[in-house]
């Protein structure tokens, strides 16, 4: 009788288990994301006691945390503030890089040798070559150059994102210089940077966009190929949240700094089985000083704090 019960109670505890692990969505489907006011407290509580930290006292941030059934909730303060995006941009370009593979009849990798280094150390030069790659349209002298055909062929990324209802107003369509093409924008890329402007991210964008990846909207080859070369130690220097992440996380991460904005956007599994991803834009580099010398862990203080005050997976 005894061994019975145990057995039972074994089965029980199965049960539950199973039950509170999220589940993912289906490959190609879009998950369902709902407010959540818990959530929403938690992240205004964070981000209350965190600011200011020295200068950096801008601080836009979305939050999605996993719960049942593939779902997930969401909180957002200041997630559609338009951000300088610098290098987080390179996460849309290594999505586009693969989807340009798949279309080539090749695998999602086909471009790792120019993929693999902008997304595991942000290298600018690679950048620029993964653009020339999947656009097809490198840079030219703008005199006497068709620019709106090669502006057609620049916008891949953009009409990529805009087709999977991801665009939402941002801008992928600049190099992050210097890069394969010069210390700064020159020819085409000069004009059209005058005429389109700066990359543009912001939060809400910037979640969605990872949490497309992570859910398989691009494919499940595609999300294992980027999220392999996404992961990366929770000290390092290219996190600034990763520092205030538990020990034993699953950590995937783009960071971008340049100018005054120092921003990340996070893909972590908690070492409770809790996903949650996080974008958060800020101003927390200093445009004055040299590269070397900047703080690029800033945000780590704000990630500790919000882990902290998270609500629980599910009711």
């Amino acid at each position: 009788m005894v061994h019975r019960q145990l057995i039972a109670a074994g089965l029980r505890a199965l049960a539950i288990a199973i039950f509170l692990v999220p589940m993912p969505a289906k490959s190609g489907e879009s998950p369902r994301v709902t407010d959540d006011a818990r959530l929403q407290a938690a992240l205004e509580d964070a981000r209350t006691r965190f600011l200011p930290v020295g200068r950096l006292d801008r601080l836009d941030v979305t939050v999605l945390l996993a719960a049942k059934h593939g779902s997930w909730r969401r909180a957002s303060v200041g997630g559609t503030t338009p951000w300088y995006p610098a290098s987080c941009v390179k996460l849309g370009y290594a999505i586009a890089a693969t989807h340009w593979c798949e279309a080539q009849g090749k695998p999602p990798d086909c471009l790792d040798e120019h993929v693999g280094p902008m997304l595991r150390v942000s290298d600018n030069v690679e950048t620029g070559f993964v653009v020339d790659a999947i656009t097809g349209a490198p840079n030219a002298p703008a005199e006497g150059a068709d620019y709106d055909a090669w502006l057609a062929k620049r916008l891949y990324t953009e009409n990529l994102l805009a087709e999977h209802g991801l665009l939402a107003g941002q801008r992928f369509i600049n190099k992050t210089y210097p890069t394969n093409s010069g210390e700064e924008p020159t020819g085409l890329e000069a004009l059209a940077r005058e005429r389109r402007g700066r990359n543009m991210m912001h939060a809400d964008g910037a979640a969605s966009l990872m949490l497309a990846l992570v859910s398989g909207e691009f494919g499940v080859p595609a999300a294992e190929y980027i999220r392999s070369r996404l992961r990366r130690p929770l000290l390092s220097e290219h996190s600034s949240m990763g520092g205030g992440f538990p020990e034993g996380t699953i950590y995937e991460s783009k960071i971008g700094d340049a100018y005054d904005t120092l921003a990340e956007i996070v893909h972590a599994e908690l070492p409770d089985g809790r996903r949650i991803i996080i974008a958060a834009f800020s101003n927390g580099r200093d445009p004055e000083g040299p590269d070397e010398g900047q703080n690029l862990t800033a945000l780590a203080g704000f990630s500790k704090l919000l882990l902290e005050r998270l609500p629980p997976t599910d009711d």
